[in-house]
């Protein structure tokens, strides 16, 4: 393991540095757009060209690095998301912040690729398990290293140059590396139909998680500024839901793999919903209330995605990437949507991201676990789960071999009769 460590050490430290910056870059984006005087509505469509960037990056960048090589391409999606994010303090028009977040997608979707991509051909089939988590582990404590980043007493302004010196500087460990760049990425196929008429619930679930969180990343820094919270408690509030998606989500997890997945996700849909309305009824004033709220908020939501993906390798006849591709594309369909969808209600309420989530898992959670019920549960788990950043399809390869291994007979190493 560590001559693994070692080989990947300079991608993990550019990952690093990269994620403190784009992690400063998502709390930036909609707290300067919201003091250049855009609306709710505005900063949401913003959040929305993010996602939108980001599916077209997992489309076209591939064939981009098939041609020119995973590390020169590294460098030019930095280069272009340090663009994309000093656009942001060049025009207030609202299409130019558009177009800037959406390059900022289109950068970030090609940028995590690499990087997953990299991982999975650095680890062999047996460690791939620890270098995810390693990975997952990274990912979040960086991008919260660098949402703390906003409780520097400087301007806005002057953050982003710090979050493009970040950007920047992630170029150097890997562009000094001397390690071989990886195979060509494997190429991306769609069979929506298939995974859909395979498991309509993890399908579903995929969607109502990219709605709800989605709105979280876009629009989280506006609703704690409009609860009138400080800078320092704005952090906090963002921090808490990454740290309750973290806690939550190995645990849940492991318990999915003992039990009929879809009342899990019913059951998570379900406690979601009432943490959201008891917000709204309870009337919730304070800021270490709102800390609770969101931490459980983390936990309850973040998992869905992970959880849907393992429900629906339990059920696909595709191959793990091929289904995992469809699960993410869904998710980011719905992250397209769920940043205009709750930035309408903040104009109404500035409970706008718990309304919309209690009128969304809701009746999913109901639905669901009526579904399990009428349906019942014929295929053993075969899938263990594993905790998949939402990121690209390339990071489904990490535990690829983990997922085929498992739907193997442990006997005669054949495929499981109840593998399809």
């Amino acid at each position: 393991m560590t001559r693994i460590l070692s080989s990947i050490f300079a991608l993990l430290l550019s990952t690093s540095i990269l994620l403190t910056g784009h992690g400063l870059q998502m709390i930036l984006g909609p707290l300067l757009g919201s003091e250049l005087a855009f609306s709710e509505l505005e900063i949401g469509y913003t959040g929305s060209a993010y996602y939108a960037g980001f599916i077209a990056g997992c489309l076209f960048i591939p064939r981009l690095i098939h041609k020119v090589g995973h590390i020169r391409v590294f460098l030019v999606l930095i280069s272009l998301a340090t663009v994309a994010l000093l656009m942001l303090g060049v025009s207030q028009t609202l299409l130019f912040w558009i177009l800037a977040r959406a390059l900022s997608g289109v950068s970030f979707s090609g940028l995590y690729m690499i990087i997953e991509s990299w991982l999975s051909e650095s680890a062999p089939p047996q460690k791939r398990g620890l270098v995810l988590s390693i990975y997952s582990v990274i990912t979040l404590f960086a991008i919260s290293v660098g949402q703390m980043l906003i409780t520097l007493e400087l301007p806005l302004t002057s953050l982003v140059t710090v979050a493009a010196i970040l950007f920047l500087l992630s170029t150097l460990p890997v562009g000094l590396t001397n390690s071989a760049s990886p195979q060509p990425l494997h190429p991306v196929t769609f069979k929506f139909s298939t995974v859909f008429n395979d498991s309509r619930i993890a399908i579903y679930g995929a969607l109502v998680c990219g709605l709800v969180t989605s709105g979280f990343w876009a629009l989280g820094p506006i609703i704690a500024k409009a609860l009138h919270f400080e800078a320092n408690q704005i952090s906090i509030f963002m921090a808490v839901t990454l740290m309750g998606g973290a806690i939550f989500q190995l645990p849940i997890g492991r318990f999915s793999d003992l039990v009929d997945r879809r009342l899990v996700i019913a059951a998570l849909s379900g406690a979601a919903s009432l943490i959201t309305l008891s917000t709204i009824v309870l009337g919730l004033e304070t800021a270490s209330a709102f800390f609770i709220v969101m931490f459980l908020f983390g936990g309850a939501t973040f998992p869905l995605y992970s959880i849907s993906l393992a429900h629906a390798n339990d059920n696909s006849t595709l191959s793990p990437i091929e289904t995992g591709s469809v699960i993410l594309l869904t998710y980011s369909i719905g992250a397209v949507v769920g940043p205009v969808l709750i930035s309408a209600t903040l104009a109404i309420s500035n409970l706008g991201l718990y309304f919309i989530t209690t009128l969304i898992l809701a009746p999913f959670s109901v639905w669901t676990f009526l579904r399990s019920r009428a349906i019942p549960a014929t295929q053993a788990h075969f899938t263990p789960y594993q905790d998949v950043p939402v990121t690209t399809q390339e990071v489904i390869l990490l535990s690829t071999d983990e997922v085929l291994d498992a739907a193997m007979d442990p006997t005669t190493k054949e495929p499981s009769p109840t593998a399809g």
